[in-house]
């Protein structure tokens, strides 16, 4: 499967997309983005768990109902999250819904929404409002970041990846997929947007079920500061253009399968432009004994800002990993667990390895990390993808509505 990295949500045919600048953020910059599907799509969705959710989410979950999950188009805005606005944001979602409707001719439950910036701001809804008419106008099919800019907060580059995917010789569909995130990344799910088109025909249950496995094995083994947001969601929407039917057991393996590797991609583009960061690292946690042990043990890790800071620091104190794994509550014997700092084994059978500290160091000091935690308690294994804690996060976090 060849990804294609300068294509997103308009490389699935029957998608059009356009970002514009509405005056939302006060830069200047994009902050406004529409998705219109030229027909009907199946929509399947993920929110965050946490439980003050923004007033899109709010919205978008009403219109899903009413339009049975059969939709046209998504409106996004960056700049202002329109989370914990009480019943004013909520208003503001609908009318926006409700605009770009009108303006496509289309029922107001067939558009969903997203936002992403500051929390408890009102959303500048006469800005969105006065923009759409433009916004329409501008939409395109070919190859353009517009839409992936106007979506972006403090993320430092767009993140877009696509691909056709061939299930015979005569049946292809493709997926085109966009996300945004640097701040506030945690799985359950990892916070952020990430919008994805399919050109395939799949009806709307089968597709929501793709989509929670896909995010599981993705989004949700991420992780930069910890803190899961109010407007986390991913949307997915598939329209059939491509006239290639997801039926079989087998062809749904094959969707999955592919819209995963996407979304992966993504995640761990997120991870890379997480603020501040200055090192990536990647987790390997193998022979647990569930898939689930496995994932705890990763995050727990990942999340440690003692590991985190370590990392930064390029300190070789790997014993915050090992204390780290056994506060995870995953189930394993601690006497058959090793830890390798890339092919460097440093502790094995509750002990530690014969291993000079500077080869640690230099491992710990890399612009990408790579540990691997073995448990030998199973055969089951996952993926956790983290990066280091730095000054600048602070400085970032600390300024960010400043």
């Amino acid at each position: 499967m060849k990804l294609e990295y300068d294509r997103s949500v308009t490389f699935a045919k029957g998608f059009r997309a356009n970002g514009i600048s509405a005056g939302i953020k006060q830069n200047g910059l994009l902050d406004v983005g529409l998705i219109v599907s030229e027909r009907d799509a199946s929509a399947a969705a993920v929110f965050t768990r946490n439980r003050f959710q923004a007033a899109p989410i709010l919205v978008s979950k009403v219109n899903l109902a009413g339009s049975k999950s059969k939709v046209r188009g998504i409106l996004v805005n960056s700049g202002c999250a329109n989370a914990l606005t009480g019943k004013k944001g909520i208003k503001s979602a609908e009318k926006s819904a409700a605009e770009a409707a009108k303006h496509l001719r289309i029922s107001k439950s067939q558009i969903l929404l997203a936002s992403t910036g500051v929390i408890g701001r009102q959303l500048p809804v006469e800005s969105i409002l006065e923009s759409i008419p433009s916004l329409i106008k501008g939409l395109r099919s070919e190859a353009d970041t517009t839409f992936s800019q106007s979506i972006m907060t403090t993320d430092k580059f767009p993140k877009q990846a696509a691909s056709e995917v061939v299930l015979s010789k005569s049946k292809k569909f493709r997926i085109g997929a966009t996300a945004k995130g640097a701040g506030m990344i945690h799985p359950n799910m990892a916070t952020m947007l990430c919008f994805v088109t399919t050109d395939a025909k799949i009806e709307p249950k089968k597709l929501q079920s793709a989509l929670h496995e896909a995010v599981d094995r993705s989004f949700n083994t991420i992780t930069v500061d910890g803190d899961t947001s109010t407007n986390d969601t991913v949307f997915l929407l598939a329209n059939g253009v491509s006239g290639t039917s997801v039926k079989t057991p087998a062809d749904y393996v094959v969707f999955v399968e592919s819209l995963t590797i996407i979304l992966r991609e993504l995640a761990i583009m997120i991870v890379r432009d997480g603020e501040g960061a200055t090192r990536f690292v990647k987790l390997n946690v193998e022979s647990a004994a569930t898939y689930k042990d496995a994932v705890k043990i990763g995050r727990a890790v990942a999340v440690s800002p003692l590991v985190k800071t370590a990392i930064f620091g390029g300190d070789p104190n790997w014993g915050r990993v090992i204390s780290a794994v056994g506060n995870s509550e995953a189930k394993f014997d601690p006497a058959k667990v090793e830890l390798k700092i890339g092919e460097v084994s440093v502790f094995r059978k509750n002990e530690p390895q014969k291993v000079d500290l500077s080869v640690i160091k230099n491992l710990f000091s890399k612009k990408d990390i790579e540990m691997t935690i073995r448990l030998n308690a199973g055969r089951e294994s996952a993926q956790v993808f983290t990066c280091d804690l730095s000054y600048d996060y602070v400085k970032i976090n600390g300024e960010y509505t400043t």
